[in-house]
């Protein structure tokens, strides 16, 4: 058998051979949203009692602002708190740098602060509605926090 019948009659399989690979090769996952896109947006918090309204806002750039407005006090205050924020599977971490405060729609403070927001954070988005767990510290112990937030849609 010659060089070129050979290859003749092995150039079928070796054709087949290709286009398998290249069907199993690109072949997809199904893919998880990146945890990062499911946390991006406003959010604003569930279950506050009239005149107080507490607003959360992660951004694609790693930025937050956290918003908490308080309608009661004759004021009508804001308090302004941003930074930025890291994701690590379903940890949070969020650092503070600025908080500005406004009273009666005028800046009375701004001043440079460096706090860690959600101690030991973790978050779970369903649907429209955010989860963040997190340690705070009442008087006598650690304790772990559960607070819910609504997406805020966007007419």
């Amino acid at each position: 058998m010659t060089i070129t019948k050979l290859i003749k009659a092995n150039l079928g399989l070796v054709l087949m051979a290709v286009v398998l690979l290249s069907a199993v090769a690109c072949k997809k996952d199904k893919a998880k949203p990146e945890p990062k896109l499911a946390l991006h947006g406003e959010w604003q918090e569930l279950g506050l009692s009239a005149g107080l309204e507490r607003n959360l806002y992660f951004s694609s750039d790693n930025g937050f602002k956290m918003d908490v407005i308080d309608r009661i006090s004759p004021s009508n205050i804001i308090n302004i708190y941003t930074g930025s924020y890291t994701l690590v599977n379903d940890s949070v971490k969020v650092k503070i740098n600025k908080k500005q405060t406004i009273k009666d729609n005028m800046l009375v403070s701004s001043e440079v602060v460096d706090n860690d927001l959600f101690e030991k954070g973790t978050y779970q988005v369903e649907g429209n509605v955010l989860t963040l767990k997190y340690i705070t510290y009442p008087a006598d112990a650690p304790a772990r926090t559960e607070i819910k937030y609504r997406r805020r849609l966007i007419d």
